[in-house]
């Protein structure tokens, strides 16, 4: 799966953003990817993308958001659109019909205490119009918060019964909150209290970036598939392609070096590019532990060690 990021504007302000560097130097900046470049990027590669994601910044401050849905819909290509959805639905979106089968969304959710008025009336009338093909997402990157908001909303609006959830990941050179090595096991803990607060309600938590298998032991991983979650210690980053078509292997890396997305004549090849690029800067070794040389999760290639972004910030 590729990525689009569309624009550097984002209003939201998250401390855990992977982008929160990139948007404070760019925050005045008027690039896009346009929707010429991406007609170019679906030509040269085929079509060859089943699926692609739609992010920023945000989406929905992008001016080009409907047309490019289209674009995606008529090439049959389904959109998975990134949001905080604090902003109004832009025109063409609003439109669509609520169960639209070709698109659905993420959406980045905070407490209450987290939006202004504004925010969270935008925020809430996009639940009620597209609660059908919206899930949420939650970062870990506050070990004390209460994860209760998240199932009050998931039952208030009817949305997807299965949250998307990662570790806060720390980017090069700094600038956001993460969750340091040595609080893995607290953050474990951590996962372990919401997935069963969850369950209680018939609600899903399952893995996305940042979880290793030593943050859990052999019970507590048991206990977790009981729970419905789906246990993902490796990496399945995308390929984020930006304006310009500068393309580059996930956020957390992507002051490492970037490539042209037009350099490759398929996704295979991109993603060599992209992976011998971040090999100059940090190696293509995994884990991030001592120990992950000889972890049997590591061996028998269960898990990668954690997100290689710890590599670039020592």
């Amino acid at each position: 799966m590729a990525n689009l990021y569309l624009t550097h504007h984002c209003n939201r302000g998250c401390p855990f953003c992977f982008a929160r560097k990139v948007l404070a130097k760019r925050k005045d900046s008027n690039e896009i990817l346009t929707v010429e470049e991406i007609t170019k990027l679906l030509d040269h590669y085929h079509n060859s993308f089943g699926a692609i994601g739609l992010l920023g910044g945000e989406p929905f401050l992008y001016p080009h958001l409907a047309e490019v849905v289209n674009l995606l819909h008529e090439r049959h290509i389904i959109c998975k659109i990134f949001t905080s959805a604090t902003n109004p639905l832009p025109k063409g979106i609003e439109e669509l019909p609520a169960s639209v089968e070709y698109m659905n969304f993420v959406v980045n959710v905070g407490e209450r205490k987290t939006y202004n008025d504004e925010q969270f009336r935008n925020l809430e009338h996009f639940f009620e119009k597209f609660h059908q093909v919206s899930a949420l997402s939650f970062t870990i990157f506050d070990l004390n918060a209460d994860p209760t908001f998240l199932f009050d909303m998931i039952d208030k609006y009817g949305l997807n019964r299965a949250i998307r959830t990662g570790i806060a990941l720390p980017i090069y050179q700094g600038g956001n909150s993460y969750i340091m090595p040595d609080e893995y096991k607290k953050a474990g803990e951590y996962f372990i209290k919401c997935v069963d607060q969850a369950a209680a309600r018939q609600i899903t938590m399952n893995m996305d970036c940042g979880f290793q298998a030593c943050m859990f032991d052999d019970a507590q991983r048991g206990h977790l598939l009981r729970n419905g979650t789906r246990l993902e210690f490796s990496c399945g980053a995308a390929i984020d392609i930006g304006p310009g078509l500068q393309t580059w292997n996930c956020f957390p890396l992507f002051q490492l070096g970037y490539v042209n997305a037009m350099d490759a004549d398929n996704e295979q090849d991109l993603t060599k590019l992209l992976q011998e690029q971040v090999a100059k800067e940090i190696g293509n070794e995994f884990g991030v532990r001592p120990e992950c040389k000889t972890c049997e999760f590591m061996l028998h290639h269960q898990c990668q060690g954690g997100c290689r972004s710890f590599k670039s910030i020592k």
